[in-house]
């Protein structure tokens, strides 16, 4: 969750197309129809203008083979960060290669005529097309391989009907021997500011996602990566309200109940834009890897450096930080903000800054702590008591395995209690890590030996928990705490957390969780009651947890009971 705010919301879907000059708009059905009113996206073929509609941008003959083809590499313009890591430079724009997009070839009629993928390079080849027809070249954003081992992900416009962003040429006769036509996404930077059309945006965000699985893939060859959508406009801003009118609150990715499992990302110039931002995109894809491959207990909402936080919280945003490093080799963390994109809101090494090192909160409910401490048992640079390289592999299978499958809610505790006990070998080296964040030798996956976070109860009896706002309200360490507790006999249950002594100062509210190898949440309570909560819910045989927190915000104790109807 980019700039400390969760978000919770479900969309519904229109699958439509956006193309370049008038609006091609093509729905499952393959019918076409045209709409002016939306921004165009602009193209260029061989780096020419491609608005002249000069068929001279064309190559010269490539082969005289009875199979025609059309060939090219399709790029889009990086804007780069500064050397210094704070703004974009807009005099550091490369063209990148725009991986494993899907291009096609349509006619004048809007049929598709040959469809294929570009390989690492950016190279696209659209084979056995009929001579003499007018046909352009589209290039969607987005990212396509079928079956196992594949992915499907895509870029819309959640401002313009959720609407997928492309980039065409013009239409041009295929004549009677293959041809060459380029294609780059731009990024629309005029030398002071964005013009209208930002066509590089969505390729930019696919090319930082598809880096983030690329990272998977070395990992485990065989991965399938289940369907992404991304939300991304020059619109979207971080403001709360509309969705549809780009207000998005920050960039952030939706899961759970509440959630369509999409990532929302900002782009709203002179204000705050992420789409070149690479480590805020990856962090955001660390959720989803977390939702789809590992778990994430997290209760999400707002957090900050330096604050000591729920133990899901921190270890979900510590994930996200650390991977984004992983994912890019690159553990400086770079959000780029204000006007011109020339400002930063985050700025910070991950491995080690000194804005964030060696203060009072260097701890297991700090993300700062957390997320050095993941990076460090990836990374080959030895700095401090670091001296651990382990790379990605055992660090993917604890999470695709141990995490996900965890008896405890997920935190650094359940991570690096599995990791060492796959790991014996390097338990030594990971205890010096934790020591250079304060942290002794984690061996239990409850934290017992660090703090009393969990309290174990049986079906009948009445167990005493207390929340606390020492370190903060909400999502803070301590105003959330977890009972334990078997079923071994399937039925409803009625659940109540009442204040103690009688008392109606407080707004008690509680979650419980089925954990183990069919972890789910089984139910939800927050109901507006004033000193007592209440429900009954259906359990079957198993292990569970009954998170209990206050949402009135103050210290306060309550009694929970746990009963067969």
């Amino acid at each position: 969750m980019k700039n400390k705010l969760y978000v919770g919301l479900i969309f519904s879907m229109l699958i439509v197309l956006t193309a370049c000059g008038n609006i091609d708009i093509e729905d499952d059905r393959t019918d076409t129809s045209t709409d002016n009113s939306s921004p165009e996206l602009v193209e260029d073929i061989d780096n020419e203008d491609s608005s002249s509609g000069d068929s001279s941008n064309e190559d010269s003959s490539l082969s005289t083979s009875s199979s025609l083809k059309i060939i090219g590499t399709v790029t889009y313009d990086r804007v780069k960060v500064h050397s210094n890591g704070i703004g974009l430079d807009y005099n550091n724009i490369t063209k990148e290669p725009a991986k494993k997009v899907i291009v096609k070839a349509i006619d004048s009629s809007g049929s598709v005529v040959a469809t294929t993928t570009t390989d690492e390079n950016g190279e696209y080849s659209l084979n056995n097309l009929p001579r003499d027809t007018y046909i352009k070249v589209r290039v969607y954003a987005q990212l396509e391989k079928s079956g196992s081992g594949g992915w499907s992900v895509k870029v819309v416009d959640n401002t313009n009907g959720d609407s997928q962003y492309v980039i065409e040429g013009g239409l041009l006769s295929t004549g009677n021997s293959s041809t060459r036509r380029n294609l780059n996404a731009s990024s629309g930077w005029t030398g002071y500011s964005y013009g209208e059309t930002r066509d590089a945006a969505p390729f930019a965000i696919l090319g930082s996602i598809y880096q983030a699985m690329e990272k998977v893939i070395e990992s485990d060859r065989g991965v399938t990566f289940p369907p992404l959508v991304v939300n991304w406009s020059k619109d979207n801003i971080s403001t709360v309200g509309s969705i549809s009118d780009g207000q998005i609150g920050t960039s952030y990715f939706t899961e759970g109940a509440n959630g369509d499992g999409n990532l929302y990302i900002l782009g709203y110039a002179e204000h705050d834009t992420d789409e070149y931002d690479d480590h805020i995109i990856i962090h955001e894809w660390g959720h989803y890897f977390e939702s789809k491959f590992s778990r994430s207990d997290s209760p999400g909402g707002n957090h900050s450096p330096g604050e000591r936080l729920d133990i899901r919280l921190a270890f979900g945003e510590g994930w996200g930080n650390a991977w984004s490093a992983i994912a890019t080799d690159n553990p400086l963390y770079s959000d780029t903000i204000g006007r011109g994109q020339m400002d930063n809101a985050i700025l910070m090494n991950i491995e080690s800054d000194p804005n964030y090192t060696s203060n009072d909160t260097n701890d297991w409910s700090s993300e700062d702590s957390i997320q050095r401490i993941l990076y460090d048992i990836y990374d080959s640079n030895d700095d401090g008591l670091d001296s651990l390289s382990m790379g990605f592999k055992p660090m993917y299978k604890v999470l695709v395995g141990a995490q996900k499958n965890s008896e405890a809610l997920t935190s650094i505790f359940s991570f690096i209690t599995a990791l060492k006990s796959e790991n014996l070998s390097e338990a030594s080296k990971i205890d010096d890590i934790l020591r250079g964040e304060d942290i002794s030798s984690i061996n239990d996956i409850y934290g017992s030996d660090h703090h009393s976070l969990y309290s174990d109860m049986e079906i009948g009896d009445v167990k005493k928990i207390c929340t606390s706002t020492e370190y903060g309200t909400i999502n803070k360490l301590n105003t959330h705490k977890y009972i334990r507790f078997v079923v071994s006999q399937s039925g409803t249950y009625n659940i109540e957390m009442r204040q103690e002594n009688g008392g109606t100062s407080s707004d008690p509210d509680f979650a419980v969780y089925r954990v183990g190898v069919e972890h789910q949440n089984v139910d939800y309570s927050a109901g507006e009651g004033q000193g007592i909560e209440q429900k009954s819910v259906n359990l079957s045989i198993g292990n569970y947890i009954l998170d209990g927190s206050n949402y009135g915000n103050r210290d306060t104790c309550f009694d929970v009971t746990i009963t067969p109807n």
